[in-house]
């Protein structure tokens, strides 16, 4: 009888992580989409200063789920997202001509962890 209930203990605690998971990515892909996309816009409207906010915000924000998905995510895909999205503030202050570019890369970079992380029959198997 114990080893049943170390077995649900066990399936319960594996479930627990798998929704932390999920949660954790779909939350962080949502509020980095809009942080992007309000940058974007910024960007269109040539609003350099309130573009590099936005920036900053996003890798505050990005550092901070870092942490929590660098336990569960493939590290090469995260690490090639933080490099683009700690890269974003200073092209901003620079008044790059590339932002824009790397705003929709790191936008799809975003995209890309999110869709390799949902629960799907192609991702289980």
């Amino acid at each position: 009888m114990k080893r049943l209930y170390i077995a649900i203990l066990f399936l319960a605690v594996a479930i627990s992580l798998c929704i932390f998971e999920q949660y954790t990515v779909t939350s962080a892909y949502k509020e980095a989409t809009q942080y992007l996309n309000t940058a974007i816009e910024e960007v269109k409207k040539e609003d350099y200063k309130s573009a590099k906010e936005t920036c900053e915000n996003l890798s505050s924000y990005w550092s901070e789920k870092q942490k929590f998905m660098t336990a569960m995510i493939d590290h090469g895909a995260l690490d090639d997202t933080s490099i683009t999205i700690y890269a974003l503030a200073d092209l901003a202050e620079n008044e790059s001509d590339d932002l824009e570019n790397e705003l929709i890369t790191a936008k799809n970079q975003i995209k890309s962890i999110h869709d390799n992380q949902k629960i799907t029959f192609g991702n289980v198997f």
